[in-house]
């Protein structure tokens, strides 16, 4: 069977909208294929925060600012419980979440008994020091969809993927879509929202790991512009198949035009696209790009090391001088095949990789030795040897150099890559 990307089709737009509303993760509980709102009201989960706009997107925090709350442990508990330990059946006795499950099925058939929901929600007043999830501050977005409160990951076309920060101005977020929309959920940390989405994507999945899929990921360096219009706020759009998926913070381009962001973009989990358009953008007009430019996916795809050149844009009004736009990227298309198929590779890997480094140390170059470093260590995380492999390295790498010891750990080997790594 050919591979099926990571995504389905979906009218539903693949991207949220910068002022789609952002939903506090952990006030959810992942059950029985079931993610279900529980710890706070529907309404206090929606209270929308009243935020400045910071030209940084990537630096708004999940707290407002001054009312940063001490670290809740009970909250702690139920994102862990929720996101790492979603498929144990046993909690600890002297848990108050001890019985979630029955209290998570209570809450469900009191909600749908209750029937259709009220159309108008009375206010509550939500304390400065209290952490809320949405960004929007129109009146629509303070009333909870119904399907909000409970998300079934059991039917077909779910996708779950990050979300940029820039986009919806937090840092750590995830996107589920559904046939009925898309909702967005804040972390807070990297490493929660890694594990939510690995869990949720098995929920979605159960037999991810026994199927052939391919994965779609871009990475993509955006340095600098020049001959730009002198003085302007401008942002840098990444759009993928006319969807922004990301955009660079806003700077004032300089009196000689030019304008330097030095900000990298990795994109994973990607649909299928074809092509990627980058759009400078006056910050106080977004929809109007000033200049833009349309690079095909195929021309980032096809160098094995990432491409960087300047790109001339296109302007809508013409000048005498052409803005241009200085990037550097690869597009992957991973395939990845059914794990039984990598079997006999990590165990020979496992067992062999002493002999392995040794005779490809010396004929292959520095990038790949790079690239080769990370994917031993990955494979072999995986298979509990890491730590037994960075030792043999290390120990390797002293009795190479024995009495230059001013040369270990200096040069560009396996081992100091993996270490790296």
């Amino acid at each position: 069977a050919p591979p099926v990307s990571t995504h389905g089709t979906s009218s539903i737009p693949l991207a949220p909208a910068p002022d789609a509303p952002v939903w506090d993760v952990s006030n959810f509980s992942l059950m029985d294929g079931h993610l279900v709102l529980v710890g706070r009201d529907e309404e206090a989960s929606c209270r929308s925060r009243n935020r400045m706009g910071s030209s940084n997107s990537e630096s708004t925090n999940l707290h407002p600012a001054g009312g940063r709350r001490d670290p809740d442990p009970t909250a702690d508990e139920r994102s862990t419980r929720g996101a790492g330990r979603s498929t144990e059946n046993e909690t600890s006795p002297t848990s108050q979440f001890s019985n979630v499950k029955g209290l998570l099925w209570k809450r469900l058939r009191e909600r749908k008994g209750r029937g259709v929901p009220k159309a108008e929600t009375p206010a509550v007043t939500v304390p400065d020091s209290e952490r809320v999830p949405s960004r929007s501050s129109s009146r629509e977005s303070l009333l909870p969809p119904h399907s909000v409160t409970e998300l079934d990951l059991t039917k077909d076309n779910v996708i779950i993927r990050p979300v940029h920060g820039s986009i919806v101005g937090e840092k750590f977020c995830f996107q589920i879509i559904t046939a009925e929309g898309s909702r967005s959920f804040g972390c807070t940390s990297l490493a929660e929202r890694d594990r939510w989405i690995e869990n949720l994507r098995r929920t979605v999945q159960p037999n991810k790991d026994n199927c052939e899929r391919l994965e779609l990921a871009l990475s993509l360096w955006v340095y600098e512009a020049r001959d730009l219009p002198p003085r302007r706020r401008l942002r840098c759009h990444l759009h993928l198949d006319g969807t922004l998926f990301a955009r660079t913070t806003a700077k004032v381009a300089g009196p000689d035009g030019e304008l330097f962001w030095g900000e990298l973009f990795q994109l994973a989990a990607l649909p299928p696209s074809r092509a990627l358009t980058l759009a400078l953008c006056r910050d106080d007009h977004p929809g109007q790009p000033v200049a833009s430019i349309t690079v095909p996916l195929t021309e980032l795809a096809a160098a094995r090391q990432p491409l960087e050149r300047w790109y001339p844009l296109s302007c809508p009004g013409g000048g005498e001088r052409v803005p241009s736009v200085r990037v550097r990227g690869r597009y992957r298309e991973v395939r990845v095949l059914p794990i039984v198929r990598y079997k006999e590779l990590a165990e020979f890997i496992t067992f062999h990789y002493r002999e392995l480094c040794a005779c490809l140390e010396p004929t292959i170059a520095v990038r790949h030795k790079e690239e080769l470093a990370g994917a031993l260590v990955r494979v072999l995380q995986s298979t509990g040897k890491a730590k037994s492999f960075l030792i043999d390295l290390g120990v390797a790498e002293l009795d190479r150099f024995d009495d230059r010891e001013a040369l270990i750990f200096r040069e560009n080997t396996l081992a100091t890559k993996a270490i790296d790594e």
